[in-house]
């Protein structure tokens, strides 16, 4: 039987072939512009030997401690180092990336499934930490010191113990859980990770993913360090699209990753500026991931102007599962199975629809602990998708995304606050489509504060903000069911920014909680609207199905 690889022999392995290449290329930032002066290289050798030093420390520091939460913003070289410093220290990393924005009883329940025996924090969290109790905590090393504490042997393993323990975001139960993620799972990773990033011999240039903290970060780092990649770290975890720019031109970076929301300002940016065109038309792709741009205008401006986007999908439990082929290959850029044999299932959610769920069976490497698993023994993603042509896959949002209305048929949530984001994206900062069970759906929209962006006049009450955003969106729904339509003004519901229930991590709105709370102005309207159906009906002897 082979050994078990893990993202700490995929690193020696990619040191012993190519040691003096760069790893990581760090931003140097000019403290009186606040710009980056120049970048300085790590190679994979010194990034090797940084671990070793902080895994020696750190074994000197925590003794006998299990596992170690580390709650580190994560968009730092150093921050790396941690991760894999505190693995190579015979520990199991627990990553925490809820800490401090969220209070400690957030994150109380993850610690104490995960049985923590210390906590590794930032020292820009110092005021937060006092409130964790009875674990010991230590401030996180800010920059690697050689010393000559013992390297410890990394301990025996076996396919189930475990690796690494990562969050869930909390976007289907608003509750963060942990992730435990087994040798056996982590080898499935890296051997995934590494088919799917066969080692051409080029020298990639690529940005940063996104935080340490998530599964997304650490996946991709496996298939970079693989391929003997560089990556190079920007000034914080939110570039502006000058920054990305500029280290498109400065760092020559090739290959790009982003989230829909920031991609879609890059974008947008391009339309009215030259250079950020040539910039984002020039790198080979650019990966986004955590849903789609929420507008197919970007997208063909995208195509149309040679800007190669390539959509991702994944979770945390699982990390990525499908992949498109990127605008330059194909412009419908549908999900396919990535390269490779895989065991993953689309199943029918019902006899009678064309919505499929995507399904993970347990004998496939993806599939994650079995505290995870349904029992069936599949693991449940609860997203659904279409098949549009054989093996290739739109995705149509999660379950919870589509409602049962009143007359037992179904709604699309996801494709109405699409398009309300897409069309009315000046005049709103945010939308939940809520009425599960009800007659017809309710928007609920977060107005924009201010509105002094938008094409319209900034000094729009709510009634007059409603009467903008249905006359934008009136033509989409015109041409839906009648059950999926917001078919009048009533329909829409508008609240201060800020102010819908959201997940921690993703900042999703909590559809449930909408509902919940708006329990009572939901009945209060669609009673009055059966009233007023009842009234027009008896006025004119007819009889029907009600209001469409």
């Amino acid at each position: 039987m082979s050994p078990l690889l893990t993202h700490l022999t995929n690193l020696e392995d990619a040191t012993s072939r190519f040691p003096s290449r760069v790893a990581f290329k760090i931003p140097q930032v000019n403290p009186q512009t606040d710009e980056i002066d120049y970048w300085t290289d790590i190679t994979f050798q010194q990034f090797l030997l940084d671990i070793e030093h902080l895994a020696r420390y750190w074994f000197h520091v925590l003794k006998e401690s299990n596992g170690i939460p580390q709650s580190l913003r994560g968009y730092k070289y150093i921050d790396v180092v941690h991760v894999y410093a505190i693995s190579r220290a015979g520990y199991i990393p627990q990553l925490i990336n809820i800490f401090p924005n969220a209070d400690y009883g957030v994150i109380q329940g993850p610690l104490e499934q995960a049985n923590t025996r210390a906590f590794i924090y930032e020292p820009v969290y110092n005021d937060t930490v006092h409130d964790i109790p009875q674990i010991p905590c230590f401030t996180s090393v800010t920059v690697v010191h050689p010393n000559d504490y013992p390297l410890p042997d990394l301990p025996h393993v076996t396919g189930s113990d475990i690796a690494i323990i990562y969050q869930t975001s909390g976007t289907t139960s608003g509750k963060s859980n942990i992730v435990p993620c087994n040798y056996a799972w982590l080898d499935g990773c890296v051997r995934k990770m590494t088919r799917a990033c066969s080692d051409s011999g080029m020298v990639d240039i690529v940005s940063w993913r996104g935080s340490t903290g998530y599964m997304a970060q650490f996946r991709a780092l496996i298939g970079i360090i693989y391929r003997t990649s560089c990556m190079v770290q920007y000034k914080s975890g939110w570039p502006s699209t000058s920054e990305i720019v500029d280290i498109i031109n400065r760092c020559q970076t090739k290959q790009l990753f982003s989230h829909p929301r920031l991609l879609q300002g890059h974008i947008r940016a391009s339309r009215t500026d030259p250079e950020t065109l040539r910039a984002l038309s020039s790198v080979d792709v650019i990966t986004y991931t955590g849903g789609g741009l929420g507008s197919d205008e970007d997208e063909e401006w995208a195509w149309r102007n040679g800007i190669n986007l390539v959509n991702a999908y994944g979770l945390t439990e699982c990390g990525e599962l499908l992949r498109s082929e990127g605008l330059r290959k194909s412009r419908q850029n549908y999900l396919k199975r990535l390269p490779g044999p895989t065991l993953i299932k689309f199943i029918p959610i019902s006899n009678d629809s064309d919505l499929l769920e995507l399904v993970v069976p347990p004998e496939a490497p993806e599939c994650p602990h079995v505290s995870f698993r349904s029992s069936d023994g599949n693991y449940h993603t609860n997203d659904l998708f279409r098949e549009v042509e054989p093996g290739s896959y739109v995705f149509c949002g999660r379950n919870d995304d589509w409602f049962n209305m009143l007359i037992c048929k179904l709604c699309d949530t996801k494709a109405i606050e699409d398009n309300a984001r897409s069309l009315c994206g000046d005049i709103i900062s945010d939308c939940v489509v809520v009425g599960n069970g009800r007659l017809s759906p309710v928007l609920v929209v977060e107005a924009c504060s201010p509105l002094s962006h938008s094409t319209v006049s900034p000094a729009l009450n709510k009634s007059e903000l409603k009467t903008e955003i249905y006359h934008r969106i009136r033509p989409f729904h015109s041409t839906r069911y009648p059950h999926e339509r917001i078919a009048s003004m009533d329909m829409i519901f508008v609240v201060s920014s800020g102010t819908l229930p959201r997940t921690v991590t993703k900042a999703t709105v909590r559809r449930k909680v909408v509902e919940e709370t708006m329990k009572e102005k939901l009945d209060k309207l669609f009673s009055g609207i059966r009233v007023r159906a009842a009234t027009s009906k008896g006025a004119s002897g007819e009889r029907g199905e009600g209001p469409r």
